[in-house]
């Protein structure tokens, strides 16, 4: 019994403190201002010293408008607007030597240097570009701007390009523990770190592929935003790190100082010796909502490991795309008649072949239905993440996001000589032939391979098949840019792989011509799955006491700020 009114009292409690949180939320966001105002000349803030997170942000404070978190859309919608907007005169940014990857750089490059060609000028900043680091993605990220500033003491490091991967066999075997599996292409290299004490021929050819590509990429947009030969940035690559005064004397930095002469180099070049610098989240919240009538293109986030179920943080490897989230988005989109098209904003590296296939599903479903999907590549969309992508309607790609990866690979550890080593020994009954085939203290028997094989042959095919149909490529060059070779956005568009060579602005022309919307038209950007108000997230919580009270002593501040609906997105 006193267990009982303790629960109850509990609930009550609990229920009357969401009860008080809600009158809160609902207070602030009736009081607050819908567009704040913004001084007459405005100059914007971006903290690019980390990738922007492509999906929307978690934090709640920054749900109630007082944080300052943005993500990459966000952010390229602000400078995008930020083009057009004449109190906008300029954007400063902080940089570093590491900073997004080198396809979101490119974004961004792009974002710049549309906002110079209007007349705004922009400034970036750097401690460093690489303290005994490489450098070279903040390096090139921030070359697109009119200026550079960096710290007296601060180096560029423009060390070139590598990559290195763990090759585990020899620690494996040394454990006794056996990789045992097969692939489907000879460049799949997923496994390789498992399987191989070297890099093999295939996947060693398409490495130095990949960074042929991207080293192209990055000497021809740095000569041309330094005014440098070609030839000479591909030298002073070669030579680098530089002190400072030689990056000046070379040219890959303009001035030396700290951030107070940032301060007055923008107050300066504002005409304002008070100037603040306002964030992208401050600015977005200033500008008009989209006119009732706009229309409507939804945007779906792809992003992180896929695997089955719903969409999470994981504990070390970031967000996980779950394709129940991901195809329930697509299908809400689909079922809104308001949404012309829909916008999928891929950025995966892979995962279950299952689940792929289960968004992949309501891609098909949607353009069947005379609903174009347009698919923006990020980072990375290879593999499971090229095959969600494969039938829509069109692809864009960043010249450096990777993609591609058409092959599967499947296995398993075989543990018995660590079992052995460590003296456990393992007693088996088994009904069924292959009832021990995902056993860890056995490899597979010859009914075991066959399956495996037959399973390995089926995803592969239904693969190129997908590929094949998505991208209306002949077999023959399907094969061709398959293998489980990864490309490089660039290299993607040669074989057919993608449509456009371009980031967001691509894919944003892509929709409007898909829609049928005029080039100087306001949209309105709707995320799905739409997000639930803040009564709607309460109700919920309320309507199971019994969970309430076994969460309650676990409720963290995000639990007690429910996430507020997201004011929708308007773009021109």
């Amino acid at each position: 019994m006193r267990r009982l009114i303790v629960g109850a009292l509990a609930a009550i409690g609990a229920a009357s403190l969401l009860f008080l949180v809600a009158v809160a939320i609902f207070a602030w966001q009736f009081t607050r201002s819908d567009e704040p105002e913004l001084p007459e000349r405005t100059v914007l803030y971006l903290d690019l010293r980390e990738s922007l997170p492509e999906t929307p942000a978690e934090d709640p404070l920054a749900s109630l408008g007082l944080g300052t978190t943005v993500d990459a859309i966000d952010a390229l919608l602000a400078l995008r607007a930020a083009r057009e907007d004449e109190r906008v005169v300029g954007l400063v940014a902080r940089v570093d030597g590491d900073g997004p990857g080198f396809a979101q750089a490119q974004e961004l490059r792009a974002a710049v240097h549309a906002l110079g060609e209007a007349g705004k000028f922009t400034v970036a900043f750097a401690d460093a570009f690489g303290e005994f680091g490489p450098g070279m993605r903040g390096y090139y990220l921030a070359s697109a701007f009119d200026e550079i500033l960096m710290q007296p003491l601060g180096a560029v490091g423009l060390t070139g390009l590598m990559v290195e991967t763990p090759l585990l066999r020899g620690l494996l075997d040394n454990l006794g523990v056996e990789p045992v599996g097969g692939k489907r292409g000879a460049y799949k290299s997923a496994a390789d770190m498992f399987t191989e004490r070297e890099l093999t021929a295939e996947t060693r050819e398409a490495l130095e592929a990949i960074l042929d590509s991207i080293h192209g990429q990055l000497v021809a947009d740095i000569a041309a935003d330094r005014g440098l030969e070609p030839t000479v940035v591909d030298q002073l690559i070669g030579r680098g790190p530089y002190a400072a005064d030689e990056a000046i004397e070379v040219g890959l930095v303009d001035r030396l100082g700290f951030w107070d002469a940032v301060e007055t180099l923008v107050a300066e070049r504002a005409g304002d010796p008070d100037q603040v610098l306002i964030g992208p989240a401050d600015y977005r919240a200033a500008l008009p909502a989209p006119p009732d009538g706009a229309p409507v293109v939804a945007v779906v986030h792809g992003v992180g490991q896929i695997q089955r179920g719903k969409s999470e943080r994981g504990p070390a490897q970031g967000w996980i795309l779950g394709a129940e989230t991901v195809a329930a988005a697509l299908d809400e989109a689909l079922e809104d008649p308001e949404v012309r098209a829909i916008l999928f904003r891929v950025d995966s590296p892979g995962g279950s072949a299952v689940a792929s296939e289960t968004i992949g599903h309501e891609v098909r479903r949607a353009v069947e239905a005379g609903k174009p999907v347009i698919v923006s590549m990020g980072e990375v969309a290879a593999s499971g993440g090229y095959w969600i992508s494969m039938h829509a309607s069109a692809i864009t790609a960043r010249p450096a996001t990777l993609t591609g990866s058409i092959g599967v690979f499947a296995g398993k550890p075989v543990l018995t000589g660590l079992w052995d080593w460590l003296g456990v020994s393992w007693g088996l009954v088994q009904k069924g032939e292959n009832a021990d085939m995902w056993s860890t203290t056995r490899g597979f028997d010859a009914a075991g391979e066959e399956r495996l094989d037959a399973f390995l042959d089926r995803t592969y095919a239904a693969f190129k098949a997908g590929v094949a149909e998505g991208r209306n490529l002949e077999p023959g060059a399907v094969q061709e840019a398959a293998e489980g070779r990864v490309w490089t956005g660039e290299q993607a568009a040669a074989n057919g792989l993608v449509d456009d060579l371009g980031g967001f602005e691509a894919a944003l022309a892509r929709v409007r011509d898909a829609a049928g919307v005029a080039d100087d038209e306001v949209i309105e950007l709707r995320r799905f799955p739409r997000q639930r108000s803040p009564i709607e997230q309460i109700l919920e919580i309320l309507s199971d006491p019994s969970r309430l009270i076994r969460t309650l002593p676990s409720l963290t501040l995000g639990d007690w700020l429910p996430v507020l609906s997201s004011p929708p997105l308007s773009v021109r």
